[in-house]
């Protein structure tokens, strides 16, 4: 019974465990801030994030099934389906393109694209370049640079058995850890650890909280195959099959090294300078999901300038409504919900549909993670209660 009981897991681990993964890999690889599509090998987008549909004037939607092939300005010719015969092969590509968006205007974009971060699954971030004729109402400096963080352009996939033990080992696990996958199926996942440090020793506790809680994010030193160390932003999610036994875990590992230094700063400072009025009214309240649009509260909308009809319309998109200064912030804010299920309020500006600027207090909690879906809830911070 315990061997027939075994073998079903590892055959549902199979069989759902990449579906998992892919899941979620969207819901934190996929931020809205970044524009970002994860294609297959014939280059047709499976998965897209808000910030792809803006940046070509598009809901996401629309961009499912869709090759970037589609958005290349004629004039320049198939740029894209040239180069990725050589990108399949060597997993890893960067470079530029001219496309056009949804209003016919071409614009030059930066690429990285990312091989195989699950099974003939690709990740493909794009960043417009703005040329020196660009005004700052456009698009601040600190956004016409064409890095992309560590952390946006490749994060490391596995599963494992119910007991830990490394049951796959994807592409992106290879190229952030440096281990074959040979070298792992079978291992337990505190090989991810720096061993002399003991922390090999929390691998199990996480695997625990993971049972518990049914997913959790933690953020701690692991070891690359070569002794180097990086910042890593785990999540762990354990997998249940429809009988609810447990099958094993999904695990996403990003490297976050060069964010570390920049969140504590970002943190420190968000608390310092944190509205001393907590007990506000709430003033608006938006909810929604990776795969939909956002739905929103009258007062929210009100507090906006906008009509329910516009966000029926799709004419209330959050990135629009938030100034670019405030997107690390908006980051920090769902990286925090994603590890402890809500963030700390913070201050940023919402921009209503007139233009003018009003100061908030955001609060975002995460209500599941696969499928990802978010709550957020805003206080209309009046001049009486901002500092």
């Amino acid at each position: 019974m315990h061997l027939h009981a075994q073998a079903t897991s590892v055959r549902w681990l199979a069989e759902n465990g990449p579906a998992e993964l892919e899941l979620i890999f969207q819901a934190i690889c996929l931020p809205p801030s970044m524009s970002a599509l994860l294609t297959d090998d014939d280059r047709l987008s499976s998965a897209a994030s808000m910030g792809a549909g803006k940046l070509f004037g598009l809901p996401r939607k629309n961009l499912l099934g869709c090759r970037l092939d589609e958005f290349e300005e004629q004039d320049s010719g198939p740029v894209l389906s040239e180069r990725w015969e050589s990108f399949l092969n060597d997993g890893y590509q960067e470079g530029r393109l001219r496309l056009n968006g949804r209003d016919g205007t071409p614009r030059n974009v930066h690429y990285t694209a990312v091989g195989n971060v699950l099974p003939a699954r690709h990740l493909v971030n794009l960043r417009e370049e703005f040329d020196s004729t660009t005004t700052s109402t456009q698009e601040p400096s600190s956004q016409k640079a064409n890095h992309i963080p560590r952390w946006a352009q490749d994060c490391a996939l596995l599963l494992l058995d119910p007991k830990g033990h490394v049951f796959a080992w994807y592409a992106g696990a290879e190229r952030i850890y440096g281990h074959r996958k040979e070298a792992c199926l079978g291992r337990h996942v505190a090989m991810c650890y720096p061993q002399e440090t003991g922390l090999s020793g929390t691998a199990g506790a996480e695997l625990g909280r993971a049972l518990r809680e049914r997913h959790v994010c933690t953020e701690t030193w692991h070891q690359r195959k070569d002794g180097s160390r990086f910042w890593a932003n785990m999540v762990t999610k354990a997998l249940r099959d429809q009988n609810d036994i447990l099958c094993g875990f999904a695990v996403a590992v990003r490297d976050f090294s060069d964010r570390q230094e920049r969140d504590d700063h970002l943190r420190n400072n968000r608390r310092e300078f944190q509205p001393s009025t907590v007990d506000a009214p709430i003033s608006g309240v938006v909810w929604g999901a990776f795969d939909r649009d956002p739905e929103a509260n009258d007062a929210f909308l009100e507090l906006v300038g906008y009509s329910r009809q516009g966000l029926q319309d799709g004419c209330v998109h959050l990135l629009d409504l938030t100034p670019s200064e405030y997107t690390p912030l908006d980051e920090l804010a769902r990286e925090e919900a994603l590890q402890f299920g809500a963030c700390v309020p913070f201050e940023k500006e919402l921009l209503r549909k007139d233009g003018t600027r009003i100061s908030v207090q955001v609060t975002t909690a995460l209500l599941t993670l696969t499928p990802f879906r978010w709550i957020t809830f805003i206080h209309d911070l009046k001049p009486s209660d901002r500092i």
